[in-house]
């Protein structure tokens, strides 16, 4: 078993790495004059390439974890398109926003008429309208959209299926 890799970025570490840096440049320009700098660039670069290169990742995990941190667990992913949804007892509702995204189209008046308020709504306890997951599927049968029948496809496979099995397994051994 291979241990874990070590950080570089631990504050002693930094430090050392700094002083030694520090240390060398000093160094460098006593003895050489102002060519001493450029000299000493490459110990510059070897000492913090790495901890550079660790801290690019790590501040897009802490991005990504602050913006998603609302979501959650309660959003579904389709190609690069997240899908919130937001749960009022069992029914589960999808902001309509991001599902209109997928399908190029854009909340507006005609939904409200091709819907029924079952399907297409203000989502309770938010401000945003939603969609059942009976209106998705009727969204996508409509859509002439080239991508409708494949995320159709995708969200009764993957969506509507986890969303029964869900249900099924809380009827059966009631809610955790």
């Amino acid at each position: 078993m291979r241990p874990a890799p070590t950080s570089s970025l631990t504050p002693g570490s930094l430090i050392l790495r700094l002083f030694i840096c520090i240390a060398v440049t000093w160094t460098g320009v006593a003895l050489l004059g102002l060519i001493g700098y450029p000299m000493t660039a490459p110990v510059w670069a070897a000492a913090f390439v790495r901890p550079l290169l660790e801290i690019f990742p790590a501040l897009g995990r802490v991005i990504h974890r602050q913006a998603y941190q609302e979501w959650e667990g309660k959003t579904y992913k389709y190609n690069y398109t997240h899908l919130r949804v937001y749960f009022e007892g069992d029914d589960a509702w999808f902001v309509a926003q991001d599902v209109l995204s997928v399908l190029d189209k854009k909340v507006e008046p005609w939904l409200d008429t091709r819907f029924t308020p079952d399907e297409y709504t203000v989502i309770p306890g938010r401000k945003e309208k939603g969609l059942s997951p009976a209106g998705v599927i009727k969204l996508t049968q409509i859509s002439e959209h080239p991508e409708a029948a494949k995320f159709r496809l995708w969200f009764e496979r993957a969506v509507v299926f986890t969303l029964k099995r869900k249900q099924e397994m809380t009827e059966t051994h009631g809610r955790a």
